[in-house]
């Protein structure tokens, strides 16, 4: 922005109320999460004023990304599946999963690619079934339903019933995996965070808090990787 020494991206979003700050683990960029109507000056003007803010939540983030797994892509490696670690392993074969991570041999870039591609398939092949059937149960309607590379939230839902989902998901445990998919489902409710929002989510999911506070906690293991 002309006159701002810090660089940001503006994500709008027609639910969203007021200004907010969020920092993108795995490459340390200012995301400025803003209402529709909010012109580009004001946010920038925003972020001048909240700048010391700003750099304690990045502060707060890279003490966090100090956790995170590092990978180094090699064969042997292991890598995150519904709460489980698997080898990876090359192949000449397509992408593939089998007790393992199955890739094309190449560059570190070019593994990443491959894996990340294996794991959006596992991703669209795991969880519309499960969204289906839980909204089923709860007489809720789904539109439909995509996986995305998201980065900042894994996932969301349309007031027409399209809900999407970060590929990064379908690395955490299946409980994690049940209140994710429950949270959203219960924006078709609520298309909001207000306490009648957080009382559906409990119908779906009764100890929802527990899980939300595991994923608070840990969500750097799954969001970034980081290369070794």
């Amino acid at each position: 922005m002309p006159g701002n020494s810090e660089r940001f991206e503006i994500i709008r979003s027609p639910r969203r109320t007021r200004i907010a700050f969020r920092i993108r683990p795995e490459d340390g960029a200012l995301e400025v999460l803003a209402p529709p109507a909010v012109p580009d000056t004001l946010l920038a003007e925003a972020v001048r004023r909240n700048a010391s803010a700003i750099e304690k939540l990045r502060c707060k983030v890279a003490e966090k990304m100090r956790s995170a797994p590092v990978y180094s892509f090699e064969e042997g490696e292991f890598f995150l599946y519904r709460g489980c670690w698997y080898p990876l392993k090359f192949t000449r074969r397509a992408v593939a999963f089998d007790n393992a991570f199955f890739v094309p041999s190449g560059t570190v870039e070019e593994i990443q690619k491959h894996l990340e591609k294996l794991y959006r398939q596992l991703a669209s092949a795991h969880l519309p079934p499960l969204v289906r059937e839980k909204a089923a149960q709860c007489g809720l309607t789904v539109k439909s339903i995509h996986i995305t590379g998201a980065s900042g939230r894994w996932g969301s839902c349309s007031s027409t019933g399209n809900i999407n989902f970060s590929w990064k998901l379908i690395q955490c445990p299946d409980e994690i995996i049940d209140y994710v998919i429950c949270h959203e489902l219960a924006h078709r409710l609520e298309l909001n965070h207000s306490e009648r929002f957080w009382k559906e989510v409990e119908k779906l999911c009764p100890d929802y808090q527990e899980r939300e506070e595991f994923l608070r906690e840990n969500e750097i293991r799954y969001r970034a990787w980081r290369r070794g």
